[in-house]
């Protein structure tokens, strides 16, 4: 799958993946192939293998992916990129400040140099009344603050987060949400998320970046503005159960529905005829019986 954005200068992608395999637990189907300049990259939907290979739970079988012209594999060792996974143990006798300062050690070895950046950390995220509290203490939505702080502690030229807000409540999401936009005031940002339907602050946080690369089952990348992704769709994906799903799909098809066969039985990607609506789908569905499971707009094309 194949996605890319013009360059608009000389400089090197913030974020570029060539002909890119590997394997991991949740391995994609194709290789990749993307490119963005962008200084705030949103990615959406199936990139789990990326972020395996970030945790060292994956291995690169072919292709390169590189952050600003560095391999992947050797960014963050390099300082050039700082990361965040989502939910990574965490030590839970250190105190966050105590933490802060051991991650910043492990990247220079300097102590003094390590308590400027652990204070500058807690002052920037606003985490000064975590500071003596112990990680097996902390919430989840403390715990992704934490892990948004330590991945900008040496002002990396690039922070990459994974699913910062997966999980959390309205007002937690909120709170990330704002630490993720201050994490953005200082680096190059590439963050993943599901794609939200509704208007929400996960919403608003894909919509502050400048580019989003969606991904379904591994399989195919669409990209652009997040004004042109959200801008509505005539694809859906739709799933149903039923005895009728053969004459479920022939129906649909003599209506003008291109239909797609996926993986999963009884799941389709669906491409509506102009001027046609998710009712075209549901209408089908119940003349013959049949259960939907799911039916959601579908970004890729």
């Amino acid at each position: 799958m194949t996605a890319s954005a013009p360059s608009s200068n000389g400089a090197q992608p913030t974020l570029e993946l060539r002909q890119f395999t590997l394997r991991s637990a949740a391995q994609w189907a194709s290789p990749v192939s993307v490119c963005s300049h962008a200084a705030r990259i949103g990615l959406v939907g199936d990139w789990q293998p990326l972020f395996e290979l970030l945790s060292g739970r994956g291995q690169a079988l072919g292709g390169s992916a590189q952050v600003l012209g560095c391999e992947l594999e050797s960014a963050i060792a390099r300082g050039i990129l700082g990361f965040a996974a989502c939910d990574a143990p965490l030590p839970g006798s250190f105190t966050v400040t105590e933490y802060l300062e051991h991650a910043a050690r492990l990247s220079h070895g300097s102590r003094r140099r390590a308590e400027r950046e652990a204070q500058r950390a807690l002052d920037r995220y606003g985490l000064g009344e975590l500071a003596k509290r112990k990680l097996a203490q902390l919430v989840l939505y403390q715990r992704r603050a934490l892990g948004i702080a330590v991945s900008t502690l040496t002002a990396p030229p690039v922070v990459c987060l994974e699913a910062p807000v997966r999980g959390l409540d309205a007002p937690s999401t909120v709170y990330i949400t704002q630490l993720c936009r201050e994490a953005s005031a200082h680096s190059r940002v590439i963050l993943s998320s599901a794609l939200p339907n509704a208007a929400s602050a996960e919403r608003s946080l894909l919509e502050a970046c400048d580019e989003l690369f969606v991904s379904r089952l591994g399989t195919k990348v669409t990209h652009g503005a997040p004004s042109q992704i959200f801008a509505g769709s005539t694809h859906y994906g739709i799933t149903v159960k039923g005895a009728q799903i053969a004459a479920f799909a022939q129906a649909l098809s003599g209506a003008g529905v291109r239909l797609e066969p996926r993986a999963e039985a009884g799941s389709f990607n669906a491409e509506l005829p102009e001027n046609g609506s998710s009712d075209l789908l549901l209408d089908a569905a119940l003349d013959h019986g049949l259960i939907v499971l799911e039916l959601e707009p579908s970004w890729v094309r």
